[in-house]
């Protein structure tokens, strides 16, 4: 795999807009709510998974944590018995985590469950997607439809098939048994950019370059759309050839 360019964004911006919404939309809506895509979770366990993360890698970067040991440090939130108390968390934990990314150095190391330290960058990355997936959680839970910028969604879709795709094979999964190329189909993404061909589903890791080829599966959308259907979050993609290799490869990674 070749190193992923520059964000073509400006990540901080969008982890702070995100967030902000994100805050409002919980804040003012049913706790009780199912959440449609993260089965078994109801708002408010949304609210609080996305405050323990914004919490946690607040912790890591403000205390420039490099190694698993030193992670201990981090404290862990405790989820208040009200839903006033998750949102007043929530948004402790989304003002420290902007802070913490804004001051520091991006190209300072830390630790990440990658199995070794990665730049600040990296989680400026991580949350940005997180925020982003999840505040779309919440606007499905609510009966909201949310459109992303493409350049996000498909940065997004590079981060999956770089850190998240084949990581861990889904229990009963079987091999792809193929190839697969993902084409966005998003008008402003700039030539050369949304394309990727995965040749190997292999555990730990996928093996992929970032060109337009033929593989015996493609899935056609746009940006979001894709990256919605990597996360098992939606179906509104063109399958185009062989549809069972499609099937695996979305099924082959576990990401519970």
């Amino acid at each position: 795999m070749t190193t992923p360019a520059p964000l073509p964004y400006d990540a901080i911006e969008h982890i702070r807009l995100d967030g902000t919404e994100f805050i409002r939309l919980v804040s003012d809506a049913d706790p009780t709510l199912s959440v449609p895509t993260c089965p078994g979770w109801d708002l408010g366990d949304l609210a609080f998974h996305v405050a323990r993360a914004w919490n946690f890698w607040a912790g890591v970067v403000s205390m420039g944590l490099t190694d698993r040991t030193g992670i201990r440090e981090v404290p862990e939130l405790e989820r208040p018995s009200d839903h006033a108390g998750v949102v007043d968390v929530l948004f402790d934990a989304h003002v420290r985590l902007c802070d913490a990314l804004h001051t520091a150095d991006p190209t300072a190391k830390v630790w990440t469950w990658t199995g070794s330290a990665q730049p600040v960058a990296w989680v400026l990355r991580r949350m940005t997607h997180e925020t982003m997936v999840h505040l779309w959680d919440a606007g499905q839970a609510i009966g909201l439809d949310f459109e992303f910028a493409p350049e996000v969604s498909a940065d997004g879709i590079d981060e999956w098939l770089t850190w998240f795709a084949a990581e861990e094979r889904a229990e009963g999964e079987m091999k792809v048994g193929g190839t697969v190329h993902l084409h966005c189909t998003d008008p402003e993404l700039p030539d050369g950019t949304g394309e990727w061909f995965i040749s190997a589903m292999k555990e730990p890791k996928a093996t992929f370059t970032r060109e337009h080829r033929k593989g015996d599966a493609a899935i056609r959308g746009t940006a979001q759309d894709i990256l919605m259907w990597l996360w098992r979050r939606g179906d509104d993609v063109e399958v185009i050839g062989d549809e069972v290799v499609a099937r695996r490869f979305k099924a082959f990674t576990d990401l519970t």
